[in-house]
């Protein structure tokens, strides 16, 4: 009697190692996030939930194989669908903000707004630090331009991000009396919000300064919020941080376009 194949299907094959894989490779980042910028970077948390996951998904599918390969490749056809699916939608989005990545604010502008990142206890975390580089590189370039600084101060801060803002710029050389410091704000509308109060003209042209993967959703709420000339500064990231800003953007913007419909 010939003994029948027990070999799973093929796309049973495939997703079984490609959840593996995925699931490795996202514990593998997020320990390397935890080594290189700490326990501070929330969205982190992610990435372990991520290979977890997918681990776990591959240990069901082969579960499921040794009572049903029919079921196996059933679940296993579901599964590759869903995951194309969700990544036509991260294309999708994410394309937008790498976009915005790539702006170029406008000379001569009236006002920037300096959006705030995390202070850590011996100073700015690495991203603002960039941010704040890049700033005081625009209003070196462009000195007519008053620059209004956001950010609030957090439970774990010492002091607030726009205060941190300020001595920053300060420290390079800028004028403190360029400077206007809003300090009450907790989140991208609260930053772009707050500061609106310091603007007497809502078609003045406005450079937002914040990090690459940031500028697409910021300028997107700077107009919702009546801003009617805003351009983007791009700062740069950390070399090891992109994968996790863009994905945890990419969830920010279809929260937004989710809330706005």
């Amino acid at each position: 009697m010939k003994r029948k194949d027990r070999k799973p299907a093929k796309i049973s094959r495939i997703m079984i190692g490609l959840m593996r894989i995925a699931g490795v490779c996202s514990l593998a980042y997020y320990a390397a996030l935890l080594l290189y910028l700490g326990f501070g970077l929330n969205f982190a948390l992610f990435w372990a939930a991520l290979g977890l996951l997918c681990l776990g998904l591959s240990w069901a599918l082969g579960r499921v194989g040794k009572k049903s390969r029919k079921a196996q490749k059933r679940l296993s056809a579901a599964l590759a669908a869903l995951i194309a699916a969700a990544l036509a939608l991260f294309i999708g989005v994410t394309a937008r903000v790498v976009a915005g990545s790539f702006a170029k604010p406008a000379p001569n502008a009236d006002y920037m707004l300096v959006l705030g990142a995390r202070v850590k206890e011996n100073g700015p975390s690495v991203l603002l630090e960039f941010r704040i580089e890049k700033a005081a590189e625009y209003l070196a370039a462009n000195e007519n331009t008053v620059a209004i600084l956001c950010g609030g101060q957090g439970a774990n801060e010492p002091m607030s991000e726009a205060q941190s803002i300020y001595e920053g710029l300060v420290a390079r050389g800028i004028d403190p009396n360029r400077l206007v410091i809003e300090d009450r704000s907790t989140s991208t509308e609260e930053n772009i919000a707050f500061a609106k109060a310091f603007i007497s003209d809502e078609a003045a042209p406005v450079v937002i300064t914040t990090t690459g993967y940031h500028i697409y959703r910021a300028l997107q709420t700077a107009r919702s919020l009546g801003l009617k000339n805003v351009t983007g500064n791009p700062s740069r990231c950390a070399w090891i941080t992109p994968v996790n800003y863009y994905t945890r953007e990419f969830f920010a913007v279809a929260r937004d376009w989710i809330a706005a419909r």
